[in-house]
């Protein structure tokens, strides 16, 4: 992996962004799936948080991000072991993603988890429609926030009959069946 890299916004530019309130209204009014990100601590131990900024970056390599925060623990045991699981939730997980969200010291407590096959990272199977594993290859400091990239060296889907779990406007939400997604579709062709 390269150095860290930080990115600053130039005071010219700071000074003309909007206010915290209105970027979360903002960026709330797009929807996204959730994921735990999860690795393994000091001793083993295993750690995991809820994370809504996760997206694909390459398929060639195949690429994606993360979005932590900087004071995030599971961040810096992350970055250090080199590792890291993004579990892709399911619909009616919000359970599982307010534990992993919440100041829970010991979340992996009331989780159901296996150990991967590759370093036996902490895998949310019973929660996830599929999961990702990545090797960091890139840390990028950002505001709040730091990037993390990871190159997906094994991954699975569980279950593609299953949903994802999604989040929109502070709220929990889930993708319409199969059949509601037709209807949608004839609707707004019909619209159109």
């Amino acid at each position: 992996m390269r150095g860290r890299q930080d990115v600053r916004v130039p005071p010219e530019v700071a000074g003309a962004c909007v206010d915290g309130t209105t970027f979360r209204s903002v960026m709330g009014a797009f929807p996204s799936g959730v994921t735990v990100v999860t690795t393994l601590g000091t001793g083993g131990a295993p750690l995991g948080v809820t994370c809504s900024a996760t997206c694909s970056v390459s398929l060639d390599p195949p690429l994606l991000l993360v979005c932590l925060n900087r004071n995030s623990r599971v961040l810096s045991a992350l970055v250090d072991r080199g590792q890291f699981i993004v579990n892709f939730l399911r619909d009616s997980r919000e359970n599982t993603s307010s534990l992993f969200a919440s100041s829970t010291a010991d979340r992996f407590a009331s989780a159901v988890w296996e150990p991967s096959r590759r370093g036996g990272l902490p895998l949310l199977v019973a929660d996830s429609i599929a999961h990702a594993q990545c090797e960091v290859v890139g840390v990028i400091d950002a505001g709040d926030h730091t990037i993390v990239i990871g190159a997906a060296v094994d991954g699975n889907v569980h279950d593609d009959a299953l949903g994802p779990l999604l989040y929109w406007r502070r709220r929990y939400g889930r993708w319409p069946a199969e059949d509601d997604t037709r209807t949608i579709a004839l609707t707004l062709a019909a619209e159109g």
